[in-house]
């Protein structure tokens, strides 16, 4: 009814009619009215189709959505007249893991795999880094002799930042042992006492027989050097904590330039990550990586640990006894998922599964792997539960998983809203077995890669005695 009152209110109101020099008002001559009719009929078909998307896209406010009718011919039955459905029904439950889209932020409409063949284009949107300032550290000579550059003793210098122990074959000798395989550097004196303790007394000018399981040899602790990747997240959400992001990477640069150390870029943003720079010693290099970040477009997270996760194996392919750290510096609000995750086949997607399942690869891997929070709203459960960010994420974890029923951590992770939209540095340092932190509370520290190096080692475990207090706590 309504298309049919459009329809005669454009023919005799046409803006075609008048600019033909038709009064307006009156039916038209028979070679407007079929003009007016062939123009009519597809921008009513737009207008219409338009209007449909518009409705589907709306969430809240009057004529939200659009209603779904039943299939088939519309013939009454018993109980239509009371509003009740009387097509039969069978109740899905909703997957814990997995929804429509994101759960953390919407991803843009119309996304396919198409989306990902664009590589993301650094050269957009606001640079994080002044270009000039930058230019200016290129130029000068790193004062490594006299330590006007970084806070490191003269002695490790020259070495990297990792202490190793039983790792290699050079440093200083710290103990010994008895060889796994083949003994690479034998221990003198521990391998003749172990020849007399098996033999027993040795008289005057008798020789000491040493046999094979009489061998003992050096285990060397040395400071080795680390391959530090930087996985920076460069979209639009991270422009309000663009100066928290400056701060770290110069912090790391203090601490890190001048010594073996090697460290490597990777920035993610709109359909995928791109690595900026290649582990290497060389900061003028790395400086002019920096350069290239600019803040703008989607969250691709979970492509960013896929992409460290290639530099970790060819970097291994060229030396096999590195030691990578992968530090992951974001707000950890994905909103764009793998590529394997938008084909066909695949009509129910988020970026939290995708996250997860690189996470776990990395662990795979043997990889550290540090999540670095620049989102300031987060400092409310480290103010709330008096602990650090981490112990703070994973005590409010404990206790909805109390609370909840679950079996795991990571499945209350999963299911519960409120943890999967702000725990992702949690999620990602709990499936990747690495450690979170918060950016403000790891500047305040006296080593930022020491904390990060020892937080890769250690395992926080909360025992029954901390749940009481907390939830005591909490109660008051």
């Amino acid at each position: 009814m309504v298309t049919v009152f459009l329809y005669f209110a454009w023919i005799y109101y046409s803006p075609i009619s008048f600019l033909l020099g038709h009064p307006l008002g009156t039916f038209p001559t028979i070679p407007l009215f079929i003009l007016n009719t062939i123009v009519f009929i597809p921008l009513c078909y737009y207008v219409i189709r338009l209007w449909l998307r518009t409705m589907m896209r709306r969430k809240s406010g009057p004529a939200a959505g659009i209603d779904t009718v039943e299939s088939g011919d519309g013939v009454p039955e018993s109980g239509d007249e009371w509003g009740f459905a009387t097509r039969p029904y069978s109740f899905k439950p909703p997957s814990k893991v997995i929804g429509f889209k994101s759960d953390i932020r919407e991803s843009p409409i119309g996304i396919d795999a198409g989306f990902f063949v664009k590589i993301p284009d650094l050269a957009s949107g606001e640079a994080i880094f002044d270009a000039s300032e930058l230019r200016s550290k290129v130029m000068k000579r790193s004062k490594v002799s006299s330590g006007g550059w970084i806070n490191k003793r003269v002695s490790s210098r020259s070495a990297g930042s990792l202490k190793a122990s039983e790792t290699s074959q050079h440093g200083r000798s710290s103990r010994f042992r008895i060889p796994p395989n083949k003994a690479s550097s034998i221990h003198l004196p521990s391998t003749v006492i172990a020849a007399v303790a098996r033999t027993g007394r040795i008289a005057p000018g008798q020789k000491i027989a040493i046999s094979r399981s009489d061998i003992r040899e050096k285990v060397f602790t040395a400071r080795i050097p680390l391959t530090v990747i930087l996985v920076i997240d460069v979209s639009m959400s991270m422009k309000g904590s663009m100066s928290q992001v400056r701060d770290l990477l110069e912090r790391i640069e203090r601490e890190t330039r001048g010594s073996r150390d090697r460290a490597g870029i990777i920035a993610f943003k709109d359909s995928g990550a791109v690595e900026v720079q290649i582990p290497t010693s060389n900061w003028n290099k790395i400086y002019r990586g920096f350069t290239q970040l600019r803040v703008s477009g989607l969250t691709p997270l979970a492509e960013g640990l896929m992409k460290s996760l290639e530099t970790v194996k060819r970097e291994r392919m060229r030396r096999e006894n590195i030691e990578p750290l992968v530090i992951i510096i974001s707000d950890f609000a994905p909103n764009v998922p793998l590529a394997q995750s938008v084909g066909p086949g695949q009509a129910r997607y988020t970026p939290v599964r995708d996250l997860v399942k690189a996470s776990r690869m990395l662990r795979k891997a043997n990889v550290r792997l540090a999540a670095v929070n620049v989102d300031p709203k987060q400092v409310k459960w480290v103010r709330i539960l008096k602990r650090p960010y981490h112990d703070a994420l994973e005590l409010a974890t404990m206790l909805r998983m109390r609370k909840e029923g679950h079996d795991n951590p990571m499945e209350t992770l999963l299911t519960v809203p409120v943890f999967r939209k702000t725990f992702g540095a949690y999620l990602v340092a709990r499936a990747g077995g690495g450690h979170a932190y918060l950016s403000r509370e790891l500047m305040r520290t006296d080593s930022v890669l020491g904390e990060l190096l020892k937080g890769s080692h250690e395992k926080v475990r909360l025992g029954a005695l901390d749940l009481v207090e907390s939830e005591a706590y909490l109660s008051h």
